[in-house]
C-alpha cells in the first residue's frame, strides 16, 4: 500500500487543487455518513483509514491495469464492448473486495458482523471512487471548463457518489455475515465437523455476496451508465453530436431518477441492514 500511496501522491501533486479537492470532499463526506450510520463512535481509525486508502490505492491502480491489460487484449475484437459491462465490474469488485480481506485478517475483532462489513466495504468503495473521479474530473473541465467540472461533480461524487460504496459494501455484508458465523460456531465450540461445515457454508455466503456486487454493477455499466449517458447528451438526432449542455430538466430531474431506479434499492437494502439491530459486537 505504501508504493501505490507514493504513486497515488506524486499524481495529486500533478493535478489542480479544485480536481483534488472535487473528487475528496464528496467521498469524506459520504464516509463520515457511512460511519455514522454504522455507529462506529468507539470505533478506531486504523481500519477505517486502511479500507478507504486501501480503496483508493492498492484497489484503484489494480483495477486500473487489469482493465487496460482487458482492453488491449481485445483489441478491435468485438468482444472489447464487454470490457466495460463484465470484465470492469469484475475486476474492479475483486480489487475492492481484497480491502476487506486485509482489514479482516489485520483487526480480525473489528469485522464481526454485517453492519461492519457494511462499512468496511462502503469505505472501501468510496476510496476507489475518489481516485477513479480525479482522471474524470480532469478530462470534464478539459473539455468543459468550469461549467463541466462542476456538472461531473454533480453527476459522479454527489448523484452517483455511494454506486462504488453500494457495490462493495454489498461483498462486506456477505464476508461480515460469513465471519460471524464462524465466530459463532468457534465460541459455542461446535464439533469440528460442524466447525469445518460453517467455514463452507461461510464461504459460500461471500460467493454470493460478491457474485451480487458483481450483478449490480455490471447492471449499471450496462444499463445504467448508458441511459444516464444518452439523457445527458441530448442529441437532437441518434447520430448527431452531444448539446452543449445537458438540459436542466434531463440534468436535474431525469439523471436522478436513473440512478435511483438502477442503485437505489440497493441502497435502501443495505441502509436497511445497517440500521437493523444493535451494532456488532
Amino acid at each position: 500500500m505504501l508504493v501505490a500511496l507514493a504513486g497515488l501522491g506524486a499524481r495529486l501533486g500533478e493535478i489542480p487543487a479544485v480536481i483534488v479537492a472535487a473528487a475528496l470532499v464528496p467521498a469524506l463526506g459520504f464516509a463520515g455518513l457511512v460511519l455514522f450510520v454504522g455507529r462506529r463512535e468507539r470505533e478506531t481509525w486504523a481500519p477505517v483509514a486502511t479500507a478507504l486508502l486501501w480503496g483508493g490505492t492498492v484497489a484503484a491502480v489494480a483495477a486500473f491495469t487489469l482493465n487496460e491489460a482487458a482492453l488491449r487484449a481485445a483489441a478491435e475484437h468485438p468482444a472489447r464492448v464487454l470490457v466495460p459491462r463484465l470484465v470492469a465490474p469484475i475486476v474492479e469488485e475483486l480489487s475492492k473486495a481484497s480491502a476487506l480481506v486485509v482489514v479482516a485478517f489485520a483487526w480480525r475483532r473489528t469485522l464481526t458482523g454485517v453492519r461492519d462489513g457494511i462499512v468496511y466495504g462502503a469505505l472501501a468503495g468510496l476510496g476507489f471512487a475518489a481516485t477513479e473521479n480525479l482522471g474524470y474530473y480532469t478530462l470534464a473541465a478539459v473539455q468543459g471548463g468550469a461549467p463541466g467540472l462542476a456538472r461531473a461533480l454533480y453527476i459522479r461524487g454527489v448523484l452517483q457518489g455511494l454506486n462504488h460504496a453500494a457495490f462493495t459494501a454489498t461483498t462486506g455484508a456477505a464476508v461480515g455475515a460469513a465471519l460471524g458465523r464462524v465466530g459463532r460456531s468457534h465460541a459455542t465450540g461446535a464439533r469440528r465437523e460442524m466447525g469445518v461445515r460453517d467455514g463452507v457454508g461461510a464461504g459460500g455466503i461471500v460467493v454470493a455476496g460478491l457474485a451480487l456486487a458483481v450483478a449490480v454493477h455490471a447492471v449499471w455499466n450496462a444499463l445504467g451508465s448508458e441511459v444516464l449517458a444518452r439523457v445527458l447528451c441530448g442529441a437532437p438526432l441518434p447520430e448527431a453530436p452531444c448539446a452543449p449542455a445537458p438540459h436542466p430538466i434531463d440534468l436535474l430531474v431525469t439523471a436522478p431518477v436513473v440512478v435511483a431506479a438502477v442503485t437505489g434499492p440497493l441502497v435502501v437494502l443495505l441502509l436497511g441492514l445497517a440500521l437493523r439491530g444493535p451494532p456488532d459486537p
